[in-house]
């Protein structure tokens, strides 16, 4: 049986703040020329004497992260498994390990001349305008639904958002997520328990707007509460990046 990785990428775009997905142009059929999901096979055993392949799982996901992809995300996490006889017709049957993977803004800059690589709207994948091949879009939602659920407990959504970041930015991103929070909550969750670090520096954020403070977020691993952090509400990107 064939064992796959495929890594639902996402990032906020840098001009508009909206939720998109990575997209590879395939190198070889079948499906050939169209763009899917970043993702490669499980190397077993060396193709060739001698040759690499993947002793372990972490192996696989770093091996072909860097060969596709070049950097590694600042968020990395296994999502739920999928397998079936249809997945790839050519392949009989197939199983794939999805992955969930956040870059922010600075792990995107080196990605926008990337030859073979684009960045599609999250709407339009899981409404259907941006077509893709086998399972995929039924990966991007179940890997976005696992993302949604986790925002509103946890610290996840900061690793989509610049390294030095404004308590506005990150409002204004749990807002596109359809979820509101205030800045008081951000600085009870995050600023006061020590999580956002103030950085000593200020950017100004609007045109006319006052210079505000950046902070850095300082934890080893997700941060989680035992309440959701703000209230589910619905926005643009909430309602319409919805699969059927």
């Amino acid at each position: 049986m064939v064992v796959t990785l495929d890594f639902i990428c996402l990032r906020l775009n840098p001009d508009s703040g909206q939720p998109e997905v990575m997209l590879q142009q395939r190198q070889r059929g079948p499906e050939k020329g169209r763009d899917a999901l970043v993702g490669g096979w499980v190397w077993e055993q060396p193709v060739e004497e001698g040759g690499e392949f993947d002793e372990t799982l972490d192996d696989a996901v770093t091996r072909i992260m860097r060969q596709k992809v070049g950097p590694m995300p600042s968020y990395l996490e296994q999502v739920r498994v999928e397998g079936s006889l249809q997945r790839d017709p050519t392949l009989g049957w197939s199983v794939t390990i999805p992955h969930l993977c956040l870059f922010n803004r600075d792990d995107t800059e080196s990605l926008q001349t990337r030859e073979g690589i684009r960045w599609a709207p999250l709407a339009s994948i899981l409404q259907g305008g941006c077509p893709l091949p086998f399972d995929h879009r039924t990966l991007v939602a179940n890997a976005y639904d696992a993302f949604l659920n986790k925002i509103k407990y946890s610290s996840l959504l900061l690793y989509l958002l610049p390294e030095k970041v404004a308590v506005s930015q990150i409002v204004d991103a749990y807002d596109t997520f359809g979820i509101r929070v205030t800045k008081q909550t951000v600085f009870s969750r995050w600023v006061n328990p020590g999580l956002l670090v103030d950085t000593g520096e200020r950017k100004s954020l609007g045109a006319r707007g006052q210079a505000s403070k950046l902070y850095r977020l300082e934890e080893d691993a997700l941060s989680y509460f035992d309440s959701e952090i703000g209230k589910s509400y619905g926005t643009r990107s909430a309602r319409t990046a919805t699969a059927d």
